[in-house]
This record gives structure tokens, sequence and C-alpha cells, in this order.
């Protein structure tokens, strides 16, 4: 697993410190943590994305995308679930299909990950919920959030395929393949017709 730099949490090590300074140290690390995918398609590290810059835009497109298309969704749930989605990353990095983790698993390791995360904060047994009602993807945000977090992904797609002339087809198929909300879709066509994507 590639990554900028060591998680920052291990600078704590042996220290007694506020339990939100801890938690914010770990999640640090999701800065320093490579998008994989993109390193396997030959993305420059100096250019590629981290786990917490995929997390940045998708909750800049849930802000957005939200108020202006589903009002009557909870905005706070919607704005605290799309952050929480990529936390279990911090303890067991960016798996891709590549890596050839079984689903189950990989949730398993995830849900460990989250609530040793959380379980160092006040009121943590609530992120933990709503991490695991995202990965459900059953009621309205979660199923929302999923859709968005695609959207991101292939966005993001067609800007490193304009900008590096790399050949990432793969991730914008996927990203079709997955998009069935029809606002999310007409966004995303529209940014292939802009880029010539696939």
């Amino acid at each position: 697993m590639k990554t900028k730099n060591r998680n920052p949490a291990l600078l704590l090590q042996g220290k007694k410190v506020n339990p939100l300074i801890e938690f914010y140290f770990e999640l640090n690390h999701l800065k320093q943590l490579f998008r994989q995918g993109w390193l396997l398609r030959k993305i420059p590290e100096n250019k590629c994305e981290s786990v917490a810059d995929h997390l940045f835009g998708a909750a800049i497109l849930t802000l957005m995308i939200a108020d202006n298309y589903y009002e009557s969704l909870d905005m706070n749930k919607l704005l605290k679930m799309v952050l929480v989605h990529e936390l279990g990353e911090i303890y067991i990095g960016d798996v891709t299909p590549h890596d050839h983790i079984p689903k189950n698993i990989k949730y398993e390791w995830e849900y460990k990950a989250v609530v040793e995360i959380f379980s160092k904060i006040p009121n943590g047994k609530q992120y933990v919920a709503l991490w695991k009602e995202y990965e459900e993807g059953q009621t309205p945000e979660a199923k929302l959030i999923k859709q968005i977090d695609y959207l991101e992904m292939g966005l993001q797609a067609h800007i490193y395929n304009r900008q590096y002339n790399i050949p990432i087809d793969d991730f914008i198929r996927s990203t079709k393949k997955r998009l069935h909300d029809k606002r999310l879709i007409d966004l995303f066509n529209e940014v292939k017709q802009l880029t010539g994507g696939t």
C-alpha cells in the first residue's frame, strides 16, 4: 500500500493526549494515503489524489447536489455520512478490486477499523452507525452518498484522462454502470461530452 508518509498517529506513541487530538492524527493518515487505483493506472505519485482529497470532493459534491436537487434529505446526516464512509481505510488502506479481497472480508476489516477509530471519541457510536448505514445502502441518504461516491470517482477519472492522456476508461465505464440516479447520470454525461470521454 503506497503512502506519502507514515501514519501521523505514530508520532503520538507513548503520549497521553486528548482523544480528539488522537482522532485527528489518525484521520490525518488519509492525507498520506494515495488512492491506489490511480497509481495502478500510472498516475504519477506527485499528481495522485489521496483518500482525503477524494473525501473532500465527495463532500463538496454532496453539499451542492443535495442543496440543488434533494432538499428533502437530511443534510447534516448526508455530510456526516460522506465524511465517515472511507475512515476504515485509516487502518486497512485503500483496498481495490485488484487486491482480490472478498467483499465480506473487506467489510469485516473496515467495520473493526471504524469501531476502533470511533471508540476513542465521545459519541463515537453514532458515527459507526452512520458508516454501517452507508454500507447497507438502504436509506435515501445512504443511496445518494453511494451514488455521489461513484460520481466523484468518474469525474476524477475524466480529469486525469485529460490532464495526463492516460487511458483510464475502465473507471469511466465503471461509473457509468453504477450510476442509477438520473440527475447524477445527466451531470456525468455532460462532463463526458465536454471532455470527449467514452
